[in-house]
Protein backbone atom coordinates (compact mmCIF):
# COMPACT_ATOMS: atom_id res chain seq x y z
CA UNK A 1 0.00 0.00 0.00
CA UNK A 2 3.00 2.23 0.98
CA UNK A 3 4.62 1.42 -2.39
CA UNK A 4 1.58 2.12 -4.21
CA UNK A 5 0.95 5.45 -2.97
CA UNK A 6 4.50 6.76 -3.29
CA UNK A 7 4.19 5.66 -6.79
CA UNK A 8 0.93 7.83 -6.86
CA UNK A 9 2.89 10.67 -5.63
CA UNK A 10 5.88 10.09 -8.10
CA UNK A 11 3.60 10.17 -10.87
CA UNK A 12 1.74 13.01 -9.88
CA UNK A 13 4.68 15.54 -8.72
CA UNK A 14 6.30 14.63 -12.35
CA UNK A 15 3.22 15.61 -14.40
CA UNK A 16 2.98 18.83 -12.53
CA UNK A 17 6.81 19.26 -12.83
CA UNK A 18 6.00 18.48 -16.52
CA UNK A 19 2.96 21.36 -16.98
CA UNK A 20 4.81 23.85 -15.21
CA UNK A 21 7.63 23.84 -18.40
CA UNK A 22 4.51 23.31 -21.09
CA UNK A 23 1.79 26.24 -19.94
CA UNK A 24 0.24 25.60 -23.72
CA UNK A 25 -0.94 22.22 -22.47
CA UNK A 26 -4.43 21.58 -21.80
CA UNK A 27 -4.88 20.16 -18.22
CA UNK A 28 -5.61 16.55 -17.72
CA UNK A 29 -7.27 15.30 -14.68
CA UNK A 30 -5.32 12.89 -12.19
CA UNK A 31 -8.02 10.83 -12.27
CA UNK A 32 -6.76 9.45 -16.37
CA UNK A 33 -2.92 8.96 -15.04
CA UNK A 34 -3.85 7.81 -11.12
CA UNK A 35 -4.01 3.75 -10.59
CA UNK A 36 -7.26 2.15 -9.84
CA UNK A 37 -7.64 2.76 -6.26
CA UNK A 38 -11.79 1.56 -5.89
CA UNK A 39 -14.80 3.62 -6.32
CA UNK A 40 -15.62 6.41 -3.92
CA UNK A 41 -19.52 6.15 -3.41
CA UNK A 42 -21.64 8.65 -4.37
CA UNK A 43 -22.38 9.83 -0.71
CA UNK A 44 -18.68 9.97 0.02
CA UNK A 45 -18.64 13.62 -1.58
CA UNK A 46 -21.21 16.44 -0.91
CA UNK A 47 -21.38 19.42 -2.60
CA UNK A 48 -23.50 22.03 -0.72
CA UNK A 49 -23.61 24.73 -3.25
CA UNK A 50 -24.00 24.82 -6.69
CA UNK A 51 -22.06 21.99 -8.89
CA UNK A 52 -18.66 23.32 -10.38
CA UNK A 53 -18.28 23.43 -14.27
CA UNK A 54 -15.63 21.35 -15.53
CA UNK A 55 -12.06 21.73 -15.77
CA UNK A 56 -12.15 21.93 -19.43
CA UNK A 57 -14.59 24.46 -19.95
CA UNK A 58 -14.71 28.54 -20.00
CA UNK A 59 -13.10 29.90 -16.58
CA UNK A 60 -15.71 29.23 -13.43
CA UNK A 61 -17.87 32.00 -12.77
CA UNK A 62 -16.27 34.01 -9.79
CA UNK A 63 -17.58 32.81 -6.83
CA UNK A 64 -17.76 34.24 -2.62
CA UNK A 65 -14.04 34.64 -1.55
CA UNK A 66 -15.40 32.82 1.38
CA UNK A 67 -16.37 29.58 -0.44
CA UNK A 68 -14.34 26.51 1.79
CA UNK A 69 -13.27 23.15 0.68
CA UNK A 70 -13.36 20.56 3.23
CA UNK A 71 -11.28 16.93 2.22
CA UNK A 72 -11.89 14.56 5.18
CA UNK A 73 -12.99 10.91 4.97
CA UNK A 74 -15.32 10.78 8.07
CA UNK A 75 -18.42 12.55 6.90
CA UNK A 76 -19.78 13.28 10.54
CA UNK A 77 -16.41 15.29 10.57
CA UNK A 78 -17.15 17.26 7.18
CA UNK A 79 -20.82 18.19 8.33
CA UNK A 80 -19.56 19.72 11.59
CA UNK A 81 -17.43 21.93 9.52
CA UNK A 82 -19.62 22.62 6.60
CA UNK A 83 -23.34 23.46 9.37
CA UNK A 84 -20.85 25.24 11.39
CA UNK A 85 -18.96 27.64 9.09
CA UNK A 86 -22.48 28.03 6.86
CA UNK A 87 -24.00 29.07 10.52
CA UNK A 88 -21.67 31.37 11.86
CA UNK A 89 -19.73 32.86 8.73
CA UNK A 90 -21.38 32.30 5.89
CA UNK A 91 -19.68 30.50 4.03
CA UNK A 92 -20.15 28.24 1.19
CA UNK A 93 -18.83 24.81 2.29
CA UNK A 94 -17.52 22.26 -0.81
CA UNK A 95 -16.77 18.89 0.90
CA UNK A 96 -15.81 15.67 -0.59
CA UNK A 97 -14.02 12.30 0.70
CA UNK A 98 -12.16 11.64 -2.44
CA UNK A 99 -8.77 13.09 -2.44
CA UNK A 100 -8.47 13.12 -6.25
CA UNK A 101 -11.63 14.91 -6.15
CA UNK A 102 -10.03 17.35 -3.58
CA UNK A 103 -7.85 18.69 -6.33
CA UNK A 104 -10.20 19.07 -9.10
CA UNK A 105 -12.67 21.09 -6.88
CA UNK A 106 -9.72 22.88 -5.79
CA UNK A 107 -8.71 23.81 -8.84
CA UNK A 108 -12.03 25.06 -10.52
CA UNK A 109 -13.06 27.62 -8.21
CA UNK A 110 -11.27 30.50 -5.89
CA UNK A 111 -11.57 29.91 -2.37
CA UNK A 112 -10.77 31.61 0.69
CA UNK A 113 -9.45 28.45 2.71
CA UNK A 114 -9.10 24.46 2.90
CA UNK A 115 -9.64 22.17 5.32
CA UNK A 116 -7.72 19.32 4.46
CA UNK A 117 -7.53 15.79 6.97
CA UNK A 118 -3.73 14.80 7.71
CA UNK A 119 -4.58 11.33 5.73
CA UNK A 120 -7.49 11.52 3.24
CA UNK A 121 -7.55 7.98 1.30
CA UNK A 122 -4.14 7.13 0.30
CA UNK A 123 -2.94 10.49 0.23
CA UNK A 124 -1.87 13.00 3.16
CA UNK A 125 -3.04 16.14 3.65
CA UNK A 126 0.15 17.85 3.45
CA UNK A 127 0.68 16.11 0.38
CA UNK A 128 -2.42 17.17 -1.23
CA UNK A 129 -2.00 20.86 -0.44
CA UNK A 130 1.71 20.74 -1.80
CA UNK A 131 0.53 19.15 -4.82
CA UNK A 132 -2.49 21.96 -4.90
CA UNK A 133 0.10 24.28 -4.37
CA UNK A 134 2.29 23.28 -7.20
CA UNK A 135 -0.69 23.03 -9.75
CA UNK A 136 -1.36 26.76 -8.70
CA UNK A 137 1.78 28.08 -9.28
CA UNK A 138 1.78 26.27 -12.68
CA UNK A 139 -0.95 28.32 -13.71
CA UNK A 140 -3.67 25.47 -13.34
CA UNK A 141 -5.78 27.03 -10.68
CA UNK A 142 -7.96 30.19 -10.78
CA UNK A 143 -5.13 32.02 -8.38
CA UNK A 144 -1.27 31.68 -8.59
CA UNK A 145 -0.67 31.10 -4.55
CA UNK A 146 -3.03 28.73 -3.14
CA UNK A 147 -5.35 29.51 -0.28
CA UNK A 148 -4.76 29.09 3.63
CA UNK A 149 -5.30 25.86 5.20
CA UNK A 150 -6.47 24.47 8.81
CA UNK A 151 -5.78 20.22 9.16
CA UNK A 152 -7.80 17.73 11.34
CA UNK A 153 -5.73 15.88 12.84
CA UNK A 154 -7.04 12.49 14.35
CA UNK A 155 -5.25 11.29 17.72
CA UNK A 156 -3.06 8.75 15.86
CA UNK A 157 -1.87 11.02 13.13
CA UNK A 158 1.40 12.21 12.98
CA UNK A 159 2.06 16.10 13.71
CA UNK A 160 2.68 18.33 10.86
CA UNK A 161 6.71 18.50 10.02
CA UNK A 162 8.53 21.60 11.37
CA UNK A 163 8.87 23.41 7.94
CA UNK A 164 5.07 23.32 7.17
CA UNK A 165 3.93 23.69 10.73
CA UNK A 166 6.03 27.47 10.01
CA UNK A 167 4.76 27.80 7.05
CA UNK A 168 1.98 30.85 7.43
CA UNK A 169 -0.24 29.51 4.65
CA UNK A 170 -1.28 26.96 7.52
CA UNK A 171 -3.63 28.78 9.42
CA UNK A 172 -4.19 26.12 12.35
CA UNK A 173 -4.85 22.15 13.06
CA UNK A 174 -7.35 21.00 14.76
CA UNK A 175 -7.33 18.15 16.90
CA UNK A 176 -10.58 15.65 16.76
CA UNK A 177 -12.74 15.86 18.71
CA UNK A 178 -13.71 18.71 17.64
CA UNK A 179 -14.84 21.37 19.54
CA UNK A 180 -17.27 24.42 17.51
CA UNK A 181 -15.24 27.34 19.63
CA UNK A 182 -11.61 25.94 18.65
CA UNK A 183 -13.23 25.61 14.58
CA UNK A 184 -14.39 29.27 14.88
CA UNK A 185 -11.20 30.53 15.93
CA UNK A 186 -8.71 28.33 13.39
CA UNK A 187 -11.16 30.45 10.60
CA UNK A 188 -11.09 34.22 12.24
CA UNK A 189 -8.48 35.83 10.54
CA UNK A 190 -9.92 34.82 7.14
CA UNK A 191 -13.45 34.80 7.68
CA UNK A 192 -15.60 37.31 9.60
CA UNK A 193 -17.32 35.00 12.41
CA UNK A 194 -21.19 35.88 13.26
CA UNK A 195 -21.73 36.47 17.08
CA UNK A 196 -23.69 33.18 17.83
CA UNK A 197 -25.51 35.73 20.67
CA UNK A 198 -26.78 38.16 18.42
CA UNK A 199 -30.31 38.18 16.79
CA UNK A 200 -31.58 38.24 13.30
Amino acid sequence: MLSGTLNTNRRVVALLTHMAGSPERKWTTLRKIAPPQGKVPAAAETLSGPAPDPVESAPPKPTSPSAILVAHPVASTSRLIRETLEQFTGAQVFSTADPLRAFELALQRPYGLFFFAMRVGELSGPMLYELVSKACTAGRGPRLLAPAVVFVREKDDPKLPDSLARDVRVKDVLSKPIRIERLLESVAGVLEVKDPTARG
